[in-house]
Parts: structure tokens; C-alpha cells; sequence
């Protein structure tokens, strides 16, 4: 047939991908069970011992520099809604004619 292109139906390609799963926690736990394992069977030298004990240290100062920006950042955000409810709250006792005034004064 000269114009099979005209008749030919077009098949889906199939790929045969397995996609990985990476599991960073589980990783990390395993290492540890290893490093208790290597521990309690007096494998471990004391050199791997301080080299886990300051691999544990940073980790915790990283913790710390993380809790610290994100409870200044929870401060910023309950100051900025305090002079909001300030603000509205004045605005409801004394009404926009004292605003008005008020904001005159101050430009």
C-alpha cells in the first residue's frame, strides 16, 4: 500500500521505569541502629565515638538557630496584630471624626 501513513494507528510508548522511593528518616535510623549495634559490641573506636557525639551537637545547634527565627517571627506577626486590634479598637471607641483629627495632627 502506498498510503499506509493514511490507515497506520499510533500505539502509546511504553516505558518500563520504576521510580525510587527515598526515605530520608529511615535512613537515618537505620544508620543510627548500625552505629548502637557497632557500639554495644565494642567495635567503635573512641575517634567515632567524638565524631558522632559532635555530628549530634550541630545538629542540635541547628535546631536551636531554626526555633529561635521562627519564634521572633511569631513575635513580629502577634505584635503587628496587636496595634491592628489597638487600632480598631480605637477607632470603634471614638469613632473616624477623632481618627480624622488625629491623623491631621500627626501630618
Amino acid at each position: 500500500m502506498k498510503f499506509r501513513f493514511l490507515t497506520k494507528t499510533y500505539k502509546n510508548r511504553q516505558f518500563d521505569y520504576n521510580p525510587m522511593y527515598y526515605d530520608e528518616r529511615k535512613q537515618k535510623l537505620e544508620a543510627k541502629k548500625r552505629q548502637y549495634e557497632r557500639m554495644e559490641s565494642g567495635e567503635m573506636t573512641r575517634e567515632e565515638r567524638t565524631s558522632i557525639l559532635r555530628e549530634n551537637i550541630r545538629g542540635e545547634w541547628s535546631r536551636t538557630e531554626i526555633r529561635k527565627s521562627a519564634k521572633s517571627s511569631s513575635n513580629i506577626r502577634v505584635f503587628v496584630l496587636v496595634i491592628i486590634i489597638v487600632a480598631l479598637g480605637y477607632l470603634v471607641f471614638n469613632g473616624v471624626d477623632q481618627v480624622e483629627t488625629v491623623v491631621t495632627r500627626l501630618w
